[in-house]
């Protein structure tokens, strides 16, 4: 192929012409379909029909364009959500509080795709979110199901611009009028297009060159900014694209085609990027602007894909000026957080190394949006490039965590550990400390905590480590609980909510452990609840708030802290939480009589244990169970229940479901098994449910033998009750065991306090029975005597 004299000066060539095709216009505007497709491989002006279609008639476009990171499908939904915002504002807020505070949101790709269709259900006929370079994403199975669920969870309608069809985008689905499709066929110019756009040549020029280009729009453009000809009949499209390729770019000069070059470096490139890498960025930008090498969108210069390509085959930048420029580059980007474009330079031009440098600097940042696979992706590369540094084992170790791997993150976190000898020492052994105690293994934890106070390298570290040794010394009933307790929570700062609502709820998992219930600080952190902007950490006081309430008998208190909780976790999609709320829920039904509604949560709850094999959640319901058909007096039924597998199980719940069947068989006359039951429990823990249990046991197995310290045993019960605060198992008992009821009645030290009770949990009716059935005379202590 030979061309004529070709015009090296940048001046002779054509300024790019951008032309409509109403052709292409006329078919989406009569297309009914939400989805519509533009699918054909580079250069087929896909991008440049979007904009100026959604341009039109009113309409307004949210753009966003898929880069190989948006894969990870935490980052594709935050980068559509962002982009939705446009149109929608704050339609993105309520997906980045789910990503924060969810372990790892990517494994529920249909709940990702729920909250954003949710926010996006006032979606206008006239917006349009427009999908740009979708070809990213064909091949990953979860971005793909992300985007077809959005698109059937909400209004939203797409304008998806595509080299590859996406997978979900079936035949039938074409077929059936569900999507519209303008495939390579339909995007290729025709004779009338490529005659407007070649102004000034003959007719019979432009019509073969149509067709030697098989109407491929990128070949037509090029041949429009320049006056070369071709010869001969024979030519495919790529090597007519070459061509003229290398008619125009000679024509550029050497200057602006090394710039170029030198530009192609940067992955991602806006004017201030394109400053820093050239000292003659106007000049070389604008002449490119001209014919339609680069594009500016927004704040955006966009390299064509076809001249990048073009560029790596023939750049004439040296390898030092690509060095400096891949240097620049990821300043620019780190200064910006752009992490992707950042990954991209070194991975690209290197050196192995800086993937650690980098990964040190966006972890935080990669995690808070839990991009896992982004994270994981980076460490594969590390790994390939023999790099060991002890930030890739903690970022190993932050995956497996948010992964539910615990053993496997405390491992990473050891290794870590034992690798720094810097600020990254504590945060190993922080992390190691937390994965520990997820795994129940709490001695070890402390041990990690205890080791990441001594590493910490300021006051803010150092009172982190001890929050973590707080939560180990509870589980673990230490002496020292309560001093470090005291030490922490007067040290808060109370202008700050976050430090407030944590102190409470650390003082109530305290109070549960070791009693008594004093939720005064937890009673003011409620007040501020909501003006924290952590879900996790809202939903987590709440939860033990609850508990404390209802522990307290003060159900309908309860009831209410546990509709916010549900409403909180639904919302943000908590749904790891959603069981522990239901168990809270259950004990508040419970004490307010609504048994179906009690029963129905923690059928919900025991769904979720037995299909996720969760033994500790699973031993929660259990008791939690046990507990409801005792308030009902079901006696045959809670101890029909098969025992859930209890080796192993945490000391404070195991104790608490082997007392509640024990004081279950004790109410139904089998004293001698429940006192054979309990002996198992007693003095395994200090925790305040399962030592007033055994205590209330003590009571009604006294009744039921006619003990002649039956009244003794009962005020001791009582005492105990008051003593801890847990009014709850007082009812749970009297309801159980109402000859139970019947002495206290006679001979309460407080009778005025037990009637209230009465009262306000709605148990009149049972005083009423009592009377009826003569069971006080039945239970006056000189019966009991006279019986001995």
């Amino acid at each position: 192929m030979e061309s004529s004299t070709r015009d090296r000066q940048t001046g002779r060539l054509k300024r790019r012409r951008v032309i409509e095709r109403p052709r292409l216009f006329a078919l989406l505007d009569e297309s009914p379909n939400r989805i519509r497709t533009l699918v054909a491989p580079a250069g087929y002006g896909k991008t440049t029909l979007a904009e100026q279609w959604v341009a039109r008639d009113g309409r307004r476009g949210a753009w966003f364009k898929a880069r190989s990171a948006s894969t990870d499908v935490a980052a594709l939904a935050l980068g559509m959500a962002r982009a939705a915002s446009d149109l929608v504002p704050g339609c993105d807020e309520r997906l980045r509080a789910h990503l924060r505070a969810v372990p790892n949101p990517g494994e529920r790709v249909d709940v990702l795709a729920e909250i954003l269709g949710e926010e996006l259900e006032g979606w206008q006929p006239t917006d349009w979110l427009v999908l740009d370079e979708y070809q990213e994403l064909v091949g990953a199975a979860d971005a793909e199901s992300f985007v077809d669920e959005l698109a059937a969870a909400c209004p939203v309608q797409l304008l998806i611009a595509s080299r590859q069809r996406p997978t979900w985008v079936t035949g039938r689905r074409i077929l059936y009028g569900d999507v519209l499709e303008l495939n390579q066929t339909v995007l290729a110019m025709d004779t009338r297009e490529a005659a407007e756009l070649l102004a000034g040549r003959s007719a019979a020029s432009a019509s073969g060159l149509v067709a030697l280009a098989n109407g491929w729009p990128a070949v037509i453009a090029l041949a429009s900014i320049t006056d070369a000809e071709i010869d001969g009949d024979a030519e495919v499209p790529d090597a007519l694209y070459r061509f003229f390729a290398e008619e125009v770019f000679d024509a550029l000069g050497e200057g602006v085609r090394a710039g170029l070059a030198t530009l192609a470096v940067a992955p991602v490139l806006d004017r201030e990027l394109a400053g820093l890498l050239l000292d003659d960025a106007d000049t070389v930008c604008e002449a490119a602007l001209q014919v339609g090498i680069l594009e500016e969108r927004g704040e955006r210069l966009e390299l064509h894909p076809l001249a990048r390509s073009f560029l790596a085959d023939h750049g004439t930048s040296t390898t030092l000026t690509v060095a400096d420029a891949a240097k620049t580059c990821l300043s620019h980007y780190r200064s910006r957080r752009d992490w992707d474009a950042a990954f991209a330079v070194v991975t690209t031009h290197g050196p192995p190394d800086d993937v650690a440098a980098l990964l040190t600097r966006a972890l935080d940042d990669l995690l808070e949006l839990a991009l896992l696979p982004t994270i994981v992706g980076w460490c594969q590369v590390a790994a390939s490039s023999l790099v060991d540094a002890p930030i890739v084992a903690v970022a190993r170790a932050e995956v497996a965590q948010r992964r539910g791997r615990h053993a496997e993150a405390q491992a990473f976190a050891e290794v870590a550990a034992n690798g720094s000898v810097d600020d990254l020492r504590f945060r190993a052994l922080s992390l190691g400390g937390a994965a520990a105690h997820l795994a129940s293994r709490e001695v070890e934890a402390m041990e990690a905590f205890q080791r990441a106070e001594a590493a910490a390298s300021c006051d803010r570290e150092r009172r982190e480590a001890r929050w973590g040794q707080l939560i180990c010394a509870t589980e673990l009933e230490l002496p020292e609980t309560r001093g470090l307790l005291e030490l922490l929570v007067a040290s808060v700062d109370l202008s700050d909510p976050r430090e407030v609502v944590r102190a409470a709820s650390s003082e109530i998992a305290y109070q549960l452990k070791f009693g008594p219930l004093v939720p005064t600080r937890a009673e003011i952190a409620a007040e501020l609840v909501d003006s924290v902007v952590d879900p996790l950490l809202r939903s987590s006081f709440r939860n033990v708030y609850a508990q404390c309430l209802a522990l307290s008998a003060r159900y309908s208190e309860a009831a209410v802290v546990t509709q916010c909780l549900l409403d909180d976790i639904a919302r943000n999609r908590l749904d790891f939480a959603e069981p522990y709320a239901l168990l809270s829920a259950a004990m508040a039904a419970t004490g307010m009589r609504k048994w179906a509604d009690a029963h129905g949560h923690i059928d919900r709850a025991l769904s979720v244990a037995r299909s996720e094999r969760n033994s500790f959640l699973e031993q929660a319901c259990y008791a939690a169970r046990v507990r409801a058909l005792a308030h009902q007096g079901k006696h045959l039924r809670a101890l029909s229940l098969e025992l859930p597998v209890l080796e192993g199980a945490i000391s404070s719940i195991r104790a608490e479901a082997l007392a509640a069947r024990a004081l279950v068989l004790a109410a139904s006359g089998r004293a001698d098994e429940a006192c054979e039951l309990a002996e198992g429990v007693r003095g395994t823990t200090g925790a305040v449910e399962p030592v007033v249990l055994c205590a209330a046991l003590d009571a009604v197995v006294a009744l039921k033998r006619r003990a002649h310290d039956a009244v003794q045993r009962t005020l001791d019960f009582e005492q105990a009750v008051l003593h801890t605060g847990a009014i709850d198992l007082l009812v749970l008992s009297y309801r159980a065991c109402p000859d139970l009821l019947a002495l206290l009645l006679r001979e309460s030290n407080d009778q005025s306090r037990l009637s209230a009770l009465i009262t306000n949990v709605g148990d009149t009716e049972l005083t009423v029975m009592l009377w009826a059935n003569e069971v006080f005379d039945r239970a006056r202590p000189d019966t009991y005597e006279s019986r001995l």
